[in-house]
């Protein structure tokens, strides 16, 4: 169980909530067990006849009010224990929402969508359950253990000592059954993870599904995915379903302990009927105690289980640690952009991406970067927003390193339109926005203006509201890039870069956003990256990379006088576009 230690943090903050809740629990079991006294003295002075109506009456009232007063604690221990189960689940997601998103790109290689979408719907409400019922319930079982058997020794020790004959079979079985439960939740619990990888990334590549008419296999490799998940499920059902019928076996035991041999006192002469009752209530006061037991017990193995399984992911170091310490306001950064001795590899198993890039962009500038598929271009981009950290080498803005900005700070100054842009399940006008929320819709106008989106959006029905649907799927893929360059635009971020972000509009468009990007300049620093060098028109110096190296740079003029690598791509290209308009 030391595993479910390192939930104290979160426990502690709400220890005072926590202790009236204990104490509530203290005293609703305590109104329980004081009642079996109260019935067996006032069924011993009944048979002796010493009762009198009035004493009767006053039994009667005052086991109602121990009855209502257990109940009334019964429902505030409810209120704070569970109450504060709810908050701390709160606050485990947060958590587990913010450690997300200090990790690089690098970790969701490593863990798919769907892997991490269990940890949420799984193993954090198996650790809620821990925090809330298995808390409240195990104190609970304590609580009446102890007071039950308290009474039941002032009332006779060789009849409470045979009753407890029973409990350490109980404990054995606890164990067992808990160790069996823990393997086998931790198990399921990951095989969840693997189902709900295969549905997300089904449901999320749905149109290709379709396109290459692979339903039927998608469907039987989910069928085959949620029939092993079934059976471990069941597995493990099979292991909790024995733990109560354990617990109410033993109790049977006891019951029978207790009729047996105070049964045989009750004849001899040397028991009461009153103290005989007593005993019975105070067994069918185990009942559930017992019964809980083993409940709790899976509890606890399963939220052990997921413990240990949230801890490791958010023990996690990102491997792109925000340690910026400098204090700068977003306009006192000018834009200067200076790549040095930059090498870097995705992994030490993986050939290099970059090897040793020099490159120096001034601020104000419209610098192209240019290559062919692979050589390195968006992986500069990633590098110089800190989605992955340089191996070797180091990146500059206004001659500091990156990595003494706050990311909050850095991201702020860079507005990137990536190749494949993403269109959120909002209305246009929020998507727009979304980078900032506080913008108004004049803002939103003028951003979506300079993109050349405007004219699109006034032709749809409900205009800027109009819903985009999931991923955008109402948009064509040039309207998306279009949606995506008017989102950074209305950033005015330092330094904007377009990463192919014109591949998909055709050339009056085209034309019209970079005559629009040009008046950004002096005031921002442009990088264009395209595969394109149709799209590099903008450019005033233009660099050139392939295989992850700095193979030329110049002007478009120069480069072409070169006969160089990018004389032959424009060639290329040239009597490429001419061939398609043939």
């Amino acid at each position: 169980m030391r595993e479910l230690l390192w939930l104290s943090p979160y426990l502690r903050r709400y220890w005072l909530r926590l202790l009236l809740g204990a104490l509530c629990v203290v005293g609703a079991n305590l109104s329980w067990a004081i009642t079996p006294r109260i019935v067996g003295q006032t069924v011993d002075r009944i048979i002796a006849g010493t009762l009198p109506t009035e004493g009767l009456l006053l039994n009667l009232g005052t086991i109602l009010g121990l009855t209502l007063l257990g109940a009334l604690l019964t429902f505030l221990m409810r209120q704070t224990i569970i109450v504060v189960s709810r908050i701390l689940e709160y606050e485990l997601r947060n958590d587990f929402m913010r450690t997300l998103e200090r990790h690089s790109a690098r970790f969701f290689h490593t863990h798919p969508i769907g892997e991490l979408m269990a940890y949420a719907t799984n193993d954090i409400p198996s650790i809620r359950e821990f925090l809330g019922p298995a808390i409240m319930y195990g104190l609970n079982t304590a609580m009446a253990l102890l007071f039950s058997l308290l009474f039941m020794l002032t009332l006779d020790l060789p009849m409470t000592v045979l009753a407890l004959l029973p409990l350490p079979f109980a404990g054995v079985i606890t164990y067992v059954i808990g160790r069996r439960v823990h393997a086998v939740f931790t198990t399921v619990q990951e095989h969840f993870g693997e189902l709900t990888r295969h549905a997300q990334e089904s449901y999320s590549a749905i149109r290709v599904v379709r396109a290459y008419g692979a339903e039927e296999a998608e469907k039987q490799r989910f069928q085959e995915l949620s029939r092993e998940y079934m059976r471990r499920n069941l597995h493990l059902g099979r292991l909790q379903a024995l733990s109560s019928p354990a617990m109410m076996l033993l109790v049977g035991v006891v019951q029978l302990i207790v009729l047996g041999y105070g049964g045989f006192r009750l004849m001899q002469g040397t028991l009461s009927a009153g103290q005989l009752t007593q005993f019975f209530l105070y067994t069918n006061e185990l009942i559930w105690p017992f019964a809980a037991l083993g409940w709790i017990t899976n509890i606890v193995q399963r939220a052990a289980a997921s413990t240990q399984r949230f801890r490791h992911l958010m023990e996690q170091a990102p491997d792109v640690p925000d340690t910026g310490r400098l204090s700068i306001r977003l306009t006192q950064i000018r834009g200067t952009i200076e790549f040095r001795n930059v090498w870097f590899r995705y992994a030490e198993n993986r050939p290099w991406t970059l090897r040793g890039v020099h490159l120096y962009i001034p601020a104000g500038s419209i610098v192209g970067i240019t290559g062919p598929i692979g050589s390195g271009k968006s992986t500069l981009v990633a590098l110089l927003t800190r989605l992955y950290d340089v191996t070797d080498g180091c990146i500059l803005l206004d001659g500091r390193d990156i990595r003494e900005y706050p990311l909050e700070t850095l991201r702020a100054a860079i507005a990137v339109v990536p190749q494949d842009p993403f269109a959120f399940s909002l209305s246009i006008a929020d998507n727009i926005r979304f980078g900032a929320p506080n913008a108004s819709h004049d803002d939103v106008l003028r951003a979506s203006r300079w993109a050349a989106l405007h004219p699109d959006v006034e032709r749809l029905p409900n205009g800027y509201a109009t819903l985009v649907g999931e991923r955008g799927v109402t948009l064509s893929g040039g309207q998306r890039q279009r949606l995506a360059i008017a989102r950074a635009l209305l950033l005015n971020s330092p330094v904007l870069v377009l990463d192919d972000a014109l591949s998909s509009v055709d050339s009056a468009t085209e034309t019209a956003i970079q005559e629009q990007i040009r008046a950004l300049v002096p005031k921002h620093t442009v990088l264009l990256i395209a595969h394109r060098i149709s799209s590099l028109s903008l450019a005033n110096h233009i660099v050139v990379l392939s295989d992850g190296v700095v193979v030329e740079e110049g002007t478009h003029t120069e480069l072409l006088q070169r006969q160089g690598f990018y004389a032959r791509l424009y060639r290329y290209q040239s009597l490429q576009a001419e061939l398609e308009q043939l």
